[in-house]
C-alpha cells in the first residue's frame, strides 16, 4: 500500500546505508565518532545529537547512513527474509595488528549477508603499522584488495588524526554509484530496526533506518507482528520530523511492546505485511529446566514442520524433573540458508532440517563458525538425534568439560622425562592443573571406573616454547609429576 493512495513504482538514487565491522579495539567506534564529530562541525548543529543507533551526514553534497549499533546482531538477526541491514559494509583492520578472529568473523557475517566491503586500515598512525602484511592476510582470507589482484577498495586512516577518513567517503560514495542502489519513497514503507527497547519515561523506542516508502506520524505500522500508530519520528540530531523517507534513520515512538532487531517494520495493511509478523519469535519448550539447547528447524513442508517441533516437543515433555529445554530459534519451511547458521552461531545452538537441502558454501560457513548443521530423512533419526543431544552427551556438553584431551604421540627423552603430544578437544589444560588420564574418551567412564593416573600437568610446551595455557583444537606437549609410566597413544587426558 502506498503513502497518501499513491501507486507509484518510479525509482530514485538513494544514499547508502554503512555499517562498520571489525575487531574489538581496532577502531570502528573511533572512526564512526571521528567522521560524525566533522561532519557536525561543518554543518554548525551545534554538536546536538541524538544517539539512535544511526546517523546521516553529507560528504561532497551527498548523503550517507551510518549504523553505529553493533554490526554482527543487525546481520545474524536478519533471519531467512533476505533482507539486509545495510549496504556496504567497511571492515575495519588496525595497521599495527592485522586480521584477528573477529575480522574473520566480521568477513564471514559481510560474505554471508551479501554485502560488499570496503576495507579501512585503521591505525596508520601507531607504531608498526604495516597495511601491505594487513592486505596479505586479508588475502588469506579471500578478501583481495585492488593492489592484490582484487576488487575491494582499502583505504589507509587514522580516526586519531584524521587522516584518509575523506577518502574512505569518497570510496563509499563511488561504490553506491556503482550499486545503483535506489528507492521509492512514494512506495511500500520498509525499514530495518536496527535497536529496540523499553525506557521507563518514553515507553518503547523503536530505532529503524528507512530502505524504501515514507514512515509519517500518525501513520499505523507493524512489526514482529506489533501493530502501533506512529506517535512521534525523531532523526539522529534530535529533530521532530513529521515525515522521514528512504536511508533516513529515525526514532519511532508508539509500539506497546518491544519489537525484534532485526526485524522489519511496514505499513499495516501493507503487501508487505507478511514479512513483518514475527513467524520466528523465540518460542521455549520446557520451564525451569537445569539445561536448554537453542535450534533452528527446516522442514520441506509446513505439515512436516509441525510434525518435527511436535516430535521435539514431546521429547521436552517427557524428560524427568524438567532436565532440559528446547529453544526454537527459528521453524520454517525451505532449504537452509546461511542466517539459520548465524543464528544459530549468536545462540551457540544448532540446526537440523528434515528433507531440506544445505549447499555446500553453507557448510563452509558452519564448519567455520563450529555450528552443529544436520540433515534428515526421517523423523525419528531428527528426534533420536535430538534426544542425544538433549540428555548431555554431544555437541553442547563440551561447555561443562573443563579441559579434555587424547593423547597423539609419546616421546622418550634422555633426561628421563616423558612428554605426551596431545590434542586439546574440549576446555583448555593448564600448567599445574590436577589431571586424570583414561584409556577411553571420558565422556564413557562411569563412576566406578578407575583412572590409569591422576596426576599434576608440570609443564605445557608448544614447540620449544613453554606455556600457561592450551585451549580447544590446539596442540601441546604435556609433562606430569610424577611420571607416568605407563602413557600410551591414544589414552585420554581430563582435567579434574
Amino acid at each position: 500500500m502506498a503513502q497518501n493512495g499513491q501507486n507509484t513504482t518510479e525509482q530514485y538514487y538513494r544514499p547508502p546505508i554503512v555499517t562498520v565491522m571489525g575487531h574489538v579495539d581496532h577502531g570502528k567506534t573511533s572512526i564512526l565518532d571521528a567522521i560524525r564529530h566533522t561532519n557536525v562541525q561543518e554543518k554548525e548543529y551545534g554538536g546536538i545529537t541524538q544517539h539512535i543507533g544511526a546517523y546521516q551526514i553529507e560528504h561532497n553534497s551527498k548523503k550517507i547512513t551510518f549504523i553505529d549499533t553493533p554490526g554482527h546482531a543487525a546481520f545474524s538477526n536478519m533471519r531467512a527474509r533476505g533482507g539486509k541491514a545495510a549496504d556496504i559494509v567497511i571492515l575495519v583492520v588496525a595497521a599495527n595488528e592485522g586480521v584477528m578472529p573477529q575480522t574473520k568473523e566480521s568477513i564471514m557475517h559481510a560474505k554471508a549477508a551479501g554485502v560488499p566491503i570496503i576495507v579501512a586500515i585503521n591505525k596508520m598512525d601507531t607504531a608498526g603499522a604495516d597495511p601491505n602484511k594487513v592486505k596479505q592476510e586479508l588475502a588469506s582470507e579471500n578478501v583481495l584488495v585492488e593492489d592484490w589482484g582484487g576488487d575491494i577498495v582499502s583505504v589507509p586512516v587514522s580516526a586519531k588524526t584524521g587522516e584518509g577518513l575523506s577518502n574512505l567517503l569518497d570510496a563509499v560514495i563511488a561504490l553506491s554509484e556503482i550499486m545503483e542502489i535506489k528507492a521509492d519513497p512514494a512506495g511500500e514503507l520498509e525499514a530495518t530496526i536496527i535497536e529496540s527497547r523499553l525506557d521507563a519515561k518514553r515507553g518503547v523506542t523503536v530505532s529503524a533506518v528507512i530502505r524504501n516508502g515514507t514512515i509519517c506520524v500518525g501513520q499505523d505500522v507493524s512489526a514482529s507482528g506489533y501493530e502501533a500508530r506512529v506517535r512521534s519520528l525523531m532523526n539522529d540530531k534530535g529533530e521532530m520530523l513529521k515525515n522521514a523517507g528512504p536511508s533516513t534513520p529515525v526514532e519511532v515512538l508508539g509500539f506497546n511492546k518491544v519489537p525484534n532487531v532485526g526485524d522489519i517494520l511496514v505499513e499495516k495493511g501493507s503487501e508487505l505485511a507478511e514479512l513483518a509478523i514475527d513467524e520466528n519469535r523465540v518460542e521455549i519448550v520446557g520451564k525451569n529446566a537445569k539445561r536448554t539447547v537453542a535450534v533452528v528447524v527446516r522442514a520441506d513442508t509446513q505439515g512436516t514442520l509441525e510434525a518435527v517441533k511436535a516430535g521435539l516437543a514431546n521429547l521436552v515433555t517427557e524428560s524427568v524433573g524438567n532436565t532440559f529445554a528446547l529453544k526454537f530459534l527459528l521453524t520454517a519451511t525451505g532449504d537452509i540458508t546461511d542466517s539459520d547458521v548465524l543464528l544459530a552461531h549468536n545462540a551457540k545452538g544448532v540446526v537440523v532440517g528434515f528433507d531440506v537441502r544445505v549447499t555446500p558454501a553453507i557448510n563452509d560457513l558452519a564448519d567455520n563458525l563450529k555450528v552443529p548443521v544436520k540433515t534428515y530423512k526421517t523423523i525419528y533419526e531428527l528426534v533420536d538425534d535430538m534426544k542425544v543431544l538433549l540428555q548431555g552427551t554431544a555437541f553442547d556438553v563440551e561447555s561443562k568439560i573443563k579441559g579434555r584431551a587424547q593423547i597423539l604421540k609419546i616421546f622418550r627423552l634422555s633426561s628421563g622425562d616423558i612428554v605426551a603430544g596431545c590434542k586439546v578437544l574440549a576446555g583448555a589444560l593448564k600448567e599445574g592443573g590436577r589431571i586424570s588420564i583414561y584409556d577411553k574418551n571420558p565422556a564413557d567412564v562411569k563412576k566406578d571406573d578407575e583412572p590409569l593416573y591422576t596426576g599434576t600437568i608440570r609443564k605445557l610446551k608448544k614447540g620449544k616454547d613453554e606455556i600457561a595455557l592450551v585451549g580447544k583444537d590446539n596442540e601441546c606437549g604435556v609433562l606430569l609429576k610424577p611420571i607416568f609410566e605407563g602413557i600410551a597413544e591414544g589414552q585420554w587426558i581430563e582435567v579434574r
